[in-house]
């Protein structure tokens, strides 16, 4: 111990000039302090997890370095990282202070201090899900409708955070109709959205496929009408004698499905060509409905109707030329005052057309009558069924009644 204390203050002096001698080298120049901002690193993250904070930042390094040192000093010469591993993940994804190291990267350079110490990072557990995909077509025009979309994909599987994945309820294929009424046929990328349909989730995670492929049929707005059933008859007549009296059509209208311009100008449906040609009895016919291009019957309308056709012995008149002939007189001689009389008939022109005047028999009937002239009403009997008397000209007959001339007495 004396040893040691002898000569004391000598010795204490030197350690202060030593301690001064290299102060004195520090500041003299061999070594010189510099700040630079380096950017700080996650590592050791853990498995299945992703890191919520987008960037950690920047640390503010203050080194010292040799003069002598021939590399050039940046932050490339630093490794400013923080070890995601102490990141508590039973409470993920909060935001947790963990601590910054800094460390050299090069010999001759020395970290003297940093700032900030730490950094809030949050991380939380990665999440895959199966979620549905609607189509948003946004505003149609007014003139036009579309079907219904359909879509390449009708789910799609969403991967990222647990706690955003959450809150994702389904993704959105946006796209716009053209005014030109084109059907939409092309890919559309993909927006996940939450219950209210906001975006959620913008650049945490990842939509597998990203995009789908959108077939939308587009047609112009339709409208509707209601319109007359027109049977087309387009040739043929019944047969002799017969005429058609009446057509009745059930159902007798229809209701039609087209744009304004296609309807505009329809006031009636026909049927297909239907023919009557030689009938002599009622017609019953199912018959197709013609409809114009692009035009299309309301739900529910039948394309068939029933189309029925009555039928009836045709009514015509015809004018014959007839002498009477007196009956009854008995003993007595009947003169009709005229040769021949004009009678109309009328019936079915069939039975008309096969009479004569041969067929017809105009009587004056003078039963009873006293000789002398009498005025007599012409009666026609025996008349085929269905034929009637219109008219007789004259309707009076002046007759001369004779009695018989007595023969002289016998001798």
């Amino acid at each position: 111990m004396r040893i040691l204390l002898r000569n004391w203050h000598l010795k204490l002096s030197a350690v202060l000039l030593a301690t001064v001698l290299y102060t004195g080298l520090v500041f003299s120049g061999s070594f010189e302090q510099d700040a630079v901002a380096v950017r700080i690193e996650g590592v050791n993250q853990p498995d299945g997890s992703i890191v919520m904070s987008e960037e950690f930042g920047l640390v503010d390094v203050q080194y010292r370095t040799s003069r002598d040192l021939s590399t050039t000093v940046s932050d490339q010469a630093f490794a400013a990282t923080v070890d995601l591993s102490e990141y508590d993940m039973e409470s993920a994804p909060e935001p947790q202070v963990l601590d910054i190291e800094v460390d050299s990267l090069f010999d001759g350079i020395e970290v003297l201090s940093f700032a900030p110490e730490t950094v809030r990072v949050a991380i939380d557990r990665i999440e895959e899900r199966t979620v549905a995909v609607e189509v948003d077509p946004g505003d149609v025009p007014e003139n036009l409708e579309i079907g219904d979309p359909v879509l390449s994909d009708e789910e799609v599987q969403v991967r990222g955070p647990a706690s955003i994945v959450g809150a994702v309820d389904r993704v959105v294929a946006r796209i716009s109709i053209d005014g030109s009424g084109i059907d939409y046929n092309r890919p559309v990328e993909l927006q996940a959205v939450d219950v209210q349909g906001e975006p959620v989730g913008t650049g945490f995670i990842d939509i597998e496929p990203e995009t789908v492929s959108v077939q939308v049929d587009v047609r112009p707005v339709e409208t509707e009408t209601t319109v007359a059933v027109r049977p087309n008859f387009e040739a043929g007549t019944p047969a002799a004698g017969f005429a058609l009296e009446a057509i009745s059509v059930d159902p007798s209208s229809v209701t039609i499905v087209g744009t304004e311009e296609e309807l505009a100008g329809i006031v009636s449906i026909p049927t297909e060509p239907l023919s009557i040609e030689g009938v002599s009895e009622d017609q019953v016919f199912e018959a197709e409905l013609q409809l114009p291009d692009d035009v299309e019957l309301a739900s529910g309308e039948e394309a068939v109707v029933t189309v029925t056709v009555t039928i009836v012995p045709s009514v015509s008149s015809r004018t014959f030329v007839v002498g009477p002939v007196c009956v009854g007189a008995g003993d007595n001689s009947c003169v009709p005052s005229l040769n021949q009389l004009t009678i109309t008939l009328s019936g079915p022109g069939g039975t008309l057309s096969g009479l004569g005047a041969d067929d017809l028999t105009v009587t004056l009937d003078a039963t009873g009558l006293a000789p002398g002239t009498h005025s007599l009403g012409p009666v026609i009997g025996g008349l085929p069924a269905g034929v009637e008397l219109l008219n007789v000209t004259p309707g009076s007959v002046s007759v001369t009644i004779t009695a018989p001339a007595t023969p002289p007495p016998a001798p």
